[in-house]
């Protein structure tokens, strides 16, 4: 089994990496780009692309920050799914505590402690890209809980309590949800996206959003989420939650 000192250890080694929106560890090119701009227009701009391009970023190996511990599991997640599946989330008030590998989690952002360097928690993020991978104080980023994950094995010199995703009280739908719908099939949904981390103020397309109650209506909250994890799960954004969307969900 890999362990998180392994992870710690491979997300130093990518320190310099450059960021572009979408990239897993994988090569940056022109088409990848494209698509990128076409999907995600107001993220993946043209004067996005041009500043890949003006750093030379194409033709080389990119990453966004959920792409970094996904190479190394040789499982690729949205930062949503990270927090869905994980086997304990931990309060980053215990950060002192955590072993290097957990993965450190924010509404739309991961990055990987490292340990304590000088006294100081320290971590490796693919923070954008302005910056690429860097190495950074934990204390510099709103984290707001650290990730463990049943693949991983890690080893502390103290355990640290946490919590997990439960299992859903309400019966999966069959039928397309989306802003307007209302009943059982909503509460499902609205379930798994507060355990997918929109259990808390969020934000989307540059506006803060409240958290997603379980109430069985799909209102502007819960279409900001749904569109928010798609968005983090690089599929297509459109609010409709079917069998993609769905599976996703589920993990």
């Amino acid at each position: 089994m890999k362990t998180g000192k392994q992870l710690a250890e491979y997300a130093a080694s990518k320190i310099g990496v450059p960021y572009f929106y979408g990239c897993k560890m994988s090569l940056l090119t022109s088409d990848f780009a494209d698509r990128m701009h076409k999907t995600y227009p107001k993220v993946v701009t043209s004067t996005y692309i041009a500043k890949a391009r003006k750093k030379k970023q194409f033709l080389t190996i990119n990453t966004d920050c959920s792409g970094l511990p996904g190479a190394f599991r040789g499982k690729q997640l949205g930062s949503a799914q990270l927090y869905a599946t994980a086997y304990t989330r931990m309060p980053i008030s215990n950060i002192k505590d955590f072993a290097p590998g957990v993965i450190l989690w924010k509404s739309g952002h991961v990055g990987v402690y490292i340990g304590m360097e000088n006294g100081i928690p320290m971590c490796v993020e693919a923070k954008g890209i302005d910056y690429g991978v860097i190495k950074s104080r934990v204390a510099s980023t709103n984290w707001q809980c650290g990730l463990t994950f049943s693949d991983l094995d890690y080893t502390y010199d103290k355990t640290v309590a946490g919590t997990w995703k439960g299992t859903n009280p309400y019966v999966e739908p069959t039928a397309i949800i989306q802003k307007g719908s209302k009943g059982l099939g909503v509460k499902w949904l609205q379930w798994e996206l507060r355990e997918a981390g929109y259990d808390r103020v969020f934000s989307y397309g540059g506006r803060m959003y409240g958290a997603v109650v379980v109430d069985g209506d799909a209102g502007k909250i819960t279409d900001a989420a749904i569109r928010a994890f798609q968005a983090s799960c690089k599929i297509k954004v459109d609010g409709k939650v079917g069998e993609i969307t769905r599976a996703f969900l589920k993990n």
